[in-house]
């Protein structure tokens, strides 16, 4: 071989070497970037503190954290998709209306066949949420009565009393010089007269009352023996929910207690797999209402959540009660086959390594201080 075709072959070389090394190169660059050529990842959120919180311009939480540090490390751009509710995420990676779904999505075999999922980030489990025990002190009394209610049935009752009074002055004012006098001071005797009745359930003059009287008197008793109930009803029911939680104290004491949760959760699942009916809670807010009103005894949902509303939302009014049951792993879902899934996990790996997972996890989790 001459010196050309020497030369000639070593440039072919070279050449084929630079392409092989290029081919090598463009293999080691993050799945992520090959996967939406045409624009960011579209990553899918919804509200559930402190893993995503509701309620903020811009989105703040445990998991957003965790993924703004995951797509620094995987070198992708990325726009938020703001999902309803949660029972949502996963219907929309499966469908292709996101490429990632992260929030607090509890990974089991059932949604393993529709997504694929990330490695594990957070543990997590179901515990209870009642309504704090109520101490027996007479504020804690006063201030569990419907006062709401019982002004309505004051007002209520004052109205029949004063339609009462003027039936009473009808009947009176023409034997009784009591009720001869100017309307005001005749009623006021009727009203006198009325309360008498209710309480005593008659009205003097056996002998002389008329049939009229003798037919409104009993009327007065009983319309006065129904308000009385209705108020002795309305009062020792609030005194009852009160410390309707104070018998629950884990998953054991669930049956027959009127219980809530997130509906196409986990926790809904664990629920009906026991045949323990529930009422749908759609919010934080509603299920604290729920909870403080009486509309329910306890809550079954995640447990990180759970602590996160009677910490920062119970306002000393709720507190979480027994251990945590149903042992769950939080993941980071893509779609089935996705090359996201690798360099997902690769960074969750280096994050955890390099102490970055702990020091996010420590700004939602550690105790106050």
């Amino acid at each position: 071989m001459n010196r050309r075709s020497r030369w000639l072959a070593a440039l072919l070389y070279l050449m084929l070497w630079s392409a092989g090394a290029l081919a090598a190169s463009a293999a080691s660059e993050p799945d992520a970037v090959a996967e939406n050529p045409h624009g960011p990842l579209r990553v899918a959120i919804s509200s559930v503190a402190p893993f995503v919180m509701p309620q903020t311009a811009a989105p703040e939480g445990f998991s957003i954290d965790l993924w703004n540090e995951l797509a620094r490390r995987m070198h992708v751009d990325f726009t938020w998709i703001r999902i309803p509710t949660q029972a949502g995420l996963l219907p929309a990676v499966q469908h292709g209306d996101a490429d990632v779904a992260i929030a607090a999505i509890t990974m089991t075999a059932e949604r393993e066949r529709v997504v694929d999922f990330s490695l594990s980030y957070f543990d997590s489990g179901l515990q209870i949420i009642v309504r704090a025990q109520n101490e027996s002190t007479w504020m804690d009394a006063f201030w569990s009565i419907p006062w709401k209610a019982v002004v309505q049935l004051v007002c209520v009752a004052v109205a029949i009393v004063f339609l009462l009074a003027n039936l009473v002055w009808l009947i009176e004012r023409r034997r009784d010089p009591q009720f001869q006098r100017p309307y005001l001071r005749a009623i006021g005797e009727g009203l006198w007269v009325t309360m008498l009745i209710i309480a005593t359930g008659e009205h003097g003059e056996r002998e002389t009352a008329g049939f009229w009287k003798r037919l409104l008197v009993p009327a007065m008793w009983l319309i006065g023996v129904v308000l009385i109930a209705q108020f002795t009803a309305t009062v020792t029911s609030s005194q009852t929910v009160a410390r309707l939680q104070s018998n629950i104290r884990g998953p054991d004491d669930l049956p027959g207690k009127t219980i809530g949760t997130v509906p196409r959760t986990t926790a809904a699942d664990y629920l009906a797999q026991r045949g323990l009916p529930f009422v749908d809670v759609n919010s934080a807010a509603d299920g604290i209402r729920m909870l403080t009103h009486g509309d329910v005894q306890a809550i079954v949902y995640d447990a990180p959540t759970l602590q996160y509303w009677a910490a920062k939302r119970g306002n000393g009014l709720l507190a979480v009660v027994g251990p945590v049951f149903s042992p769950q792993k939080y993941g980071i879902a893509v779609a089935n086959g996705s090359a996201l899934r690798k360099p997902i996990n690769e960074a969750l790996l280096a994050m955890v390594e390099d102490g970055t997972y702990e020091q996010i996890y420590g700004k939602w989790f550690a105790p106050a201080r």
